[in-house]
């Protein structure tokens, strides 16, 4: 079965998380008793419109949609060949504190996810950073400092746009357009056939941007809060 573990960056919620794909009740007290073990009474279970019968089991067992996300995918060749329009930069060495920084503020920020705490530096820079081209992550400055970044995380048959983040106060100047219009850009020019993102459905305007640039939705992740199975 899918791992059970504390919810990345709610470690404090009564929670743990757990993939469910199929209606499996003897996963389900499985994934429950694992979540005992961890200190939580409840389960975060995350499951996809792809296998449309679990949402309402878990409904059936006092399970609530807590947030759901589109995933969406650009053919790369087919999308507008259009420049980013604002300056950007990619990732420096020295850009990466302030990355950091603005990661602590814009995290929590997202539909839902209010009370994230991102981890301590050196392991937000294990998955926010190391992992990833340096060329194929874009930043904004304003002067010399970092108000918007985002990055690609790399795949197989697609790649991915991983967490962007933009500061509050420079919300709503198009800098997540600029960076996502880089960014295919540069997988054009890298010969990445395919771009995936995943967006949070009450984000109407990154909805409404990835429509404009092309991004096709292919299914839906939904996640799910409710009780452990009693013992």
């Amino acid at each position: 079965m899918s791992d059970v573990k504390p919810i990345p960056g709610l470690e404090h919620e009564p929670y743990a998380e757990v993939w469910l794909r199929a209606v499996d009740d003897d996963e389900w007290r499985e994934a429950s008793t694992k979540a005992r073990e961890l200190g939580k009474t409840g389960l975060e279970v995350w499951t996809t419109t792809e296998t449309p019968e679990v949402a309402p089991w878990l409904e059936a067992k006092g399970y609530a949609e807590v947030r759901r996300y589109v995933i969406s995918e650009l053919e790369v060749a087919s999308a507008p060949d259009e420049p980013p329009g604002i300056p950007l930069v990619t990732r420096r060495p020295e850009l990466e504190p302030a990355m950091y920084e603005l990661a602590l503020q814009a995290y929590p920020d997202q539909p839902g996810r209010g009370g994230s705490k991102i981890s301590a530096y050196e392991g937000w820079r294990g998955w926010s950073v190391e992992p990833h081209l340096p060329e194929a992550c874009f930043i904004a400055l304003d002067g010399e400092k970092v108000v918007a970044y985002g990055f690609l995380e790399q795949g197989e048959d697609h790649w991915t746009h991983g967490f962007m983040a933009v500061e509050r106060a420079h919300r709503g100047r198009g800098l997540a357009g600029a960076i996502k219009r880089a960014q295919i850009a540069w997988a054009r020019a890298n010969g990445v056939a395919r771009l995936r993102t995943a967006t949070e459905t009450r984000l109407t305007s990154m909805r409404a941007l990835n429509q404009r640039l092309g991004y096709v939705p292919l299914y839906e992740e939904i996640v799910m809060r409710g009780p452990a199975a009693a013992r």
